[in-house]
């Protein structure tokens, strides 16, 4: 009995011994990570608020929709009407923003607003030409009273001034804006957007 229980004790001496020899001589890599995308705290700020307003222009018209029509509506400050008419106003310009960014029509330029950057692609169609212009004309209006309202409802958006406001949204922008697009590069270069698996 006695022997069996200093084998038994051998046997976990030597697992034991192995398992720190195997231990000691295998070594583990960390895989390496490459962090890309990282948002500034302003940028988290300014992308916040503006998710905050469609956030708030959302539930806004949901109330609007769903209330009794006859009880009396909040009284709203024009500025809160103007932004709430940018923010629906991006959305219905939206499939015609994206039809001409993949046309290559247009692109997002690096002060957060559209450009038309290849009018050449619409040839000598007047009609094309008029709906283009209106709607980078409204969408760049629309952008800017987003903008203006971000600064006003947000103190460090305020600081960093319209500028930087600007280039914030131009990055989100591009951020969503599909492969193939146009965008412009802080150096003031128009390069087509790449694919993830292009970017490596």
């Amino acid at each position: 009995m006695q022997e069996a229980k200093m084998t038994y004790k051998r046997q976990m001496f030597v697992w034991g011994l192995a398992m720190v020899l195997l231990l000691m001589y295998c070594s583990v890599k960390a895989p390496e990570v490459s962090v890309t995308g990282e948002k500034t705290a302003l940028e988290n700020q300014v992308i916040g608020t503006y998710q905050q307003i469609e956030e708030d222009v959302w539930t806004l018209t949901s109330v609007r929709s769903v209330g009794n029509n006859t009880a009396p509506q909040p009284k709203m400050s024009e500025n809160k009407k103007k932004v709430l008419e940018a923010v629906q106003g991006r959305k219905f310009n939206k499939d015609d923003v994206e039809e001409f960014l993949k046309a290559g029509i247009v692109g997002e330029n690096n002060r957060g607003f559209l450009e038309i950057i290849h009018p050449e692609k619409i040839g000598k169609d007047e009609t094309l030409k008029n709906r283009v212009e209106k709607i980078v004309q409204s969408e760049n209006e629309y952008r800017k009273i987003i903008m203006e309202r971000i600064i006003v409802l947000n103190e460090n958006a305020a600081q960093a001034g319209e500028e930087n406001v600007g280039h914030i949204f131009a990055k989100m922008n591009k951020d969503n804006a599909a492969p193939g697009s146009w965008i412009q590069l802080d150096s003031g270069e128009w390069v087509q957007k790449q694919k993830q698996s292009e970017k490596k």
